[in-house]
């Protein structure tokens, strides 16, 4: 009797600390909204010098692995840098040549290719509206890399995340403090963030990035709400010209920075 008793009493201990170590459910990511004043313009732009694909779902939309890249109209947005979602990165097989590229059409380059041992070589580009990019040389992930948030406490916005949407929280490359999103049929996204004071990003060049609902909407919005997340917009109805409706809500994320919750009902996962 003994014996089964200390046994019931480990298996509920075991339980319980499981349970105490569980992590959010994990959403997968889903997009990148930024503001320009002519989204045809910048959509050509954007697919003639970090490639992509693009989707018929509605005009001048672009797909990196399963990452929609959207635009919405804005002719007096703000830079990106310094606020909420200070920058994007784009990965490229070989860093060196693709520079070349962007000075010989004419592309604003920020800081020239450096290497940093241990990590890989990187530099940063201004696209012709205000969006600043980090371009790296990380053949572990080609492509769009990785979107990099700013806030006065990194760990704070790291905590939150992982929190309100899970995701690992590793090290990129082991050296550098992210958040990686992973799930099956979608490509992986990592979030950095760095430290500095930062303005809302709505109305910057990049004004709102996006994940996934997993279920309906609804209830995803429900469950951040009680999660002490603050709810910007109730879900809603959009239907697109060329693909099923989505319904989409907006949150307020960590230190200012604007995030879109959208289920994409008949779709498979990474469409």
């Amino acid at each position: 009797m003994r014996r089964v008793m200390l046994s019931a009493a480990f298996a509920c201990f075991a339980l319980g600390a499981f349970a105490g170590s569980a992590t959010a459910q994990t959403f997968p990511y889903d997009h990148i909204h930024v503001n320009v004043p002519d989204p045809a313009a910048a959509a050509n732009w954007y697919e003639k010098y970090f490639g992509g694909r693009r989707i018929a779902e509605t005009p001048d939309r672009l797909m990196f692995g399963s990452t929609r890249f959207m635009f919405l109209r804005k002719a007096d947005a703000k830079p990106s840098s310094g606020s909420a979602i200070d920058h994007v990165g784009f990965s490229f097989a070989d860093l060196d040549a693709k520079m070349k590229e962007f000075e010989a059409a004419g592309i604003k380059i920020v800081t020239p290719v450096r290497e940093i041992p241990g990590l890989f070589k990187l530099g940063f580009v201004e696209d012709p509206w205000g969006t600043r990019i980090e371009v790296v040389q990380d053949p572990e992930l080609l492509g769009l890399h990785h979107v990099h948030l700013r806030g006065p406490n990194p760990e704070e916005v790291f905590t939150w995340l992982q929190a309100k949407f899970g995701g690992e929280r590793t090290k990129l490359k082991g050296r550098l403090d992210a958040m990686k999103y992973s799930a099956a049929g979608f490509s992986d996204m990592w979030i950095l963030v760095q430290k500095g004071d930062a303005e809302p990003s709505e109305g910057h060049a990049i004004d709102h990035i996006g994940w996934r609902s997993s279920g309906a909407l609804a209830k995803t919005i429900d469950d951040l709400r009680a999660k002490g997340v603050t709810v910007l917009t109730e879900p809603r109805r959009l239907p697109l010209p060329n693909g099923p409706a989505i319904n989409f809500a907006y949150v307020a994320g960590p230190a200012g920075a604007k995030i879109e919750l959208v289920e994409r009902p008949g779709l498979k996962p990474g469409e």
